[in-house]
């Protein structure tokens, strides 16, 4: 697995929530993380190229 996804995320938290027995505590863990790497992902994406619109506005 090259890249971890928000879903493996919530599932490892979850997963280590179930050996502890204290599920609640590691799934809110699991939900703040799935939602921080979600994020991380997207901002990874790179500059935008621009558009034909955008080369149209410029004078």
């Amino acid at each position: 697995m090259k890249k971890l996804t928000p879903f493996g995320v919530l599932l490892i938290f979850g997963l280590i929530g179930l050996l502890t027995k204290d599920f609640g505590l590691w799934f809110a863990f699991g939900l703040v993380a799935f939602i921080a790497v979600g994020v991380m992902q997207n901002r990874r994406k790179g500059p935008k190229l621009p558009t034909e619109m955008d080369r149209e506005t410029e004078v």
